[in-house]
């Protein structure tokens, strides 16, 4: 079937003027340029990805109040402790480690001490916080992974003869570094 069309300049400049034949004639044109050049049967796309170091630590629970309200006849320090409290660790880099730090020094005669328990790392043991006001290693050689719902065991002792101490409150910040 063959199309002919004998239009002349005025014939053709009505035929525009339609708003709706103006329309179609834009669509065509449109269509017929660049939307149909851009289909095909492939198409492709980049999709960037990166995984960024991840080091988290958590706490659950608090300590509860270590108080001293009784001694040992003949003996020089006086403790109580509390492992009522827990972490957790997860970390995609190796050779991290868990450091402590204490917002203020401890009263004099007093001691307070840490110990973070773990299944994937070196536990220091018992470490004394009470004048550690700059971080000291309580934990370090984590790799890649977790280490969930540890101990974290707290001992408050007093000399024998220190005197009666009002109740003071400490904070104690654990961080998870290299």
């Amino acid at each position: 079937m063959k199309f002919r069309c004998n239009l002349d300049i005025a014939g053709l400049f009505h035929l525009l003027s339609s708003q709706h034949t103006l329309k179609t004639f834009l669509l065509i044109a449109v269509l017929g340029g660049s939307a149909l050049a851009q289909v095909g049967t492939t198409a492709t796309q980049v999709v960037t990805i990166e995984v960024k170091p991840i080091t988290k630590i958590s706490v659950m629970g608090n300590p509860s109040p270590l108080i001293i309200t009784d001694a040992i006849a003949g003996s020089e320090l006086t403790s109580v402790e509390d492992q009522n409290s827990k972490y957790n660790v997860t970390t995609n880099l190796d050779n991290m480690k868990i450091v402590a730090s204490i917002d203020s020094k401890m009263p004099e005669g007093t001691k307070l001490l840490i110990n973070l328990g773990s299944s994937r790392a070196n536990s220091a043991g018992l470490v004394d916080l009470t004048k550690a006001t700059t971080p000291v290693d309580v934990v370090t050689g984590f790799s890649r992974g977790t280490d969930q719902n540890q101990t974290i065991k707290y001992v408050f002792a007093a000399n024998s003869d220190i005197g009666e101490i009002a109740s003071q409150s400490r904070t104690i910040t654990l961080t998870l570094t290299d």
